[in-house]
Parts: C-alpha cells; sequence; structure tokens
C-alpha cells in the first residue's frame, strides 16, 4: 500500500463524506486507503460512513481524543508506506497527494509536503509559517520588514508575507494536509505524534520535532486544495478557538525556549495577541 488517508471526522458528517467523495474522484495513479477515524461523535451513526463508502476502514473511538489523539488511533490502523493527515473540511482540487508524494521520494531529505490551501471562493490561505522568534516578532511589531526587499522579506517571515505562490522550505505548516513517510513516526521520542495539545498548536509541534530530525518541509503550490477553515464556526467559538491557540502556542514556546528569551517573547508576543482577540470579537474574523 502506497498511501494511507487519515481523517478525524468529529460531528463534520456531510464535511467528511465531501471530503471523501472529492479522494475517489481526484487521486489517480496511487495505490491508498482511507482510514476514518470518528472521534466520539453524537451527530450521527458512523456507521453510515460505511454504509456510504463500503471501502474505507473505519475507526471507531469511544472518547474524543483530540485531533493528535484522532490522527494517532489512525496511523495504529495504517498499511501504507506514506501518510496524509488530511482535515475533514477539506476537497482536492486535483491530484495533490500524487504530485507531494513524487516530490517526497525525489527528494529523500524532505519529510513532510504540503499543499497550496484555497477558501471556497478561491482566495489562498496562508499556511507556509516560520517558527516565532524575538527577531520575527519585533520585525512586525514595528515594522522593519517593510525595509527589506520583497524576496528576502517572503523567505524571513512567510505567513501573509509571502505569496503562496511558489515553492518555499518552511518551519511548519497548518495540519490541514500533510503528506510524510511513515517510517519517520517511528523516529519519533514516543514512536507516535507529540501529544502535548489536545488541539490546536500541534502542527506547529509536529514540525518541530520532524525538523528536530533533520527533515525539510516543503509547500509545493501546484498541488491544491480547498478548504472551508473554520466555516462553520460562530463567532463566540471562533474566540475561544483563538485564545486556545495563543496558550498553547505560548506553552510551545515556554518548552523550547525556556531561558530569558522566553520573557521578551511572552512581552510582544501577549500584547500582539490580546490586539488580535480584540479584532475577532469586533468582526468575528481571524
Amino acid at each position: 500500500m502506497e498511501l494511507s488517508v487519515i481523517i478525524i471526522n468529529y460531528n463534520t458528517f456531510q464535511l467528511t463524506c465531501n471530503c471523501i467523495q472529492s479522494l475517489y474522484e481526484k487521486i489517480k495513479e496511487v495505490e491508498f486507503e482511507i482510514v476514518l477515524v470518528d472521534n466520539a461523535s453524537s451527530e450521527c451513526d458512523p456507521q453510515l460512513f460505511k454504509q456510504k463508502f463500503p471501502g474505507i476502514k473505519l475507526v471507531v473511538s469511544e472518547t474524543n481524543t483530540g485531533f493528535t489523539g484522532g490522527n494517532n488511533l489512525g496511523i495504529d490502523h495504517a498499511k501504507g508506506e506514506y501518510l496524509l493527515l488530511l482535515n475533514s473540511d477539506t476537497e482536492l482540487i486535483n491530484n495533490a497527494p500524487r504530485i507531494c508524494l513524487d516530490h517526497l521520494k525525489a527528494n529523500p531529505k524532505v519529510g513532510l509536503a504540503t499543499a497550496q490551501l484555497l477558501y471556497p471562493d478561491g482566495r489562498i490561505q496562508y499556511n507556509c509559517r516560520r517558527f516565532r522568534t524575538i527577531t520575527w516578532e519585533l520585525l512586525e511589531v514595528f515594522p522593519f520588514y517593510k525595509f527589506l526587499p520583497k524576496k528576502k522579506r517572503e523567505a524571513l517571515m512567510l505567513h501573509h508575507y509571502f505569496d503562496h505562490q511558489s515553492f518555499t522550505a518552511c518551519d511548519w505548516v497548518w495540519g490541514t494536509f500533510m503528506l510524510f513517510p511513515k517510517k519517520i513516526i517511528l523516529q519519533l521520542p514516543e514512536k507516535k505524534l507529540p501529544g502535548d495539545f489536545f488541539m490546536y498548536c500541534e502542527d506547529v509541534l509536529w514540525c518541530w520535532e520532524f525538523k528536530r530530525l533533520g527533515y525539510e518541509i516543503h509547500f509545493l503550490p501546484e498541488a491544491k486544495v480547498m478548504h472551508i477553515h473554520k466555516g462553520s464556526v460562530g463567532k463566540d467559538k471562533l474566540i475561544e478557538v483563538k485564545k486556545t491557540g495563543i496558550r498553547n502556542h505560548a506553552k510551545f514556546m515556554k518548552k523550547y525556549y525556556p531561558d530569558w528569551r522566553w520573557y521578551v517573547f511572552a512581552a510582544i508576543y501577549f500584547t500582539k495577541q490580546n490586539a488580535a482577540l480584540l479584532w475577532v470579537k469586533l468582526t468575528g474574523r481571524f
């Protein structure tokens, strides 16, 4: 088996069905399986997925183990040489898995490949990131980045400073679409994805561990995926999502920058994020 696609479902039946349907329609020239993990959903009987898609491998969890726990459960049941962690609120636009597989096989130093993510209306999502540092935060706050040449600014900052129309190596990417060799899992400290966070910021931690092992992370704009990205989340829930992300990112930074740099970083970071929270409260948007 060349590829196992792992999808976590938690009360997103129709979105998940749309995602699975797109896999069957768009993936060509790849021997693949779909491992669907139902994370204790209450929306409907998860066996409905098997009725609709008999070929999937359905794994039903009696408890909600979060995004990391659900993916680790799926990985335990996966037979593929490569793994694709895919959000349930996505649909393939083209044969993105084949594009990423070819890239990984041609570049053994690359441990993870991701695709260009697009909103349903075609707008680009900025899923390529750098690890946050004091330098990065200061460049954005003051903002010194405006004095940098465009290419230097894009390479240094990524995020929305990079147009996401060309290839790049990056520090971390969203967990929406992550394709990597299964063998890397066995090289991680616990032989599974680290589960420090129930949800949000786990993708930062995973990429940190991949890079710590010496692997590169690549963004391939020719691989395209539609991502609704919290489209069904209400304003109040959006604020809680933002708060959780801020707390988890701060915990991550404190763990890996435990000295004086943490205090400098925290002073800048929390000032910025409080302003960002105010923006979400006023507009209902990130």
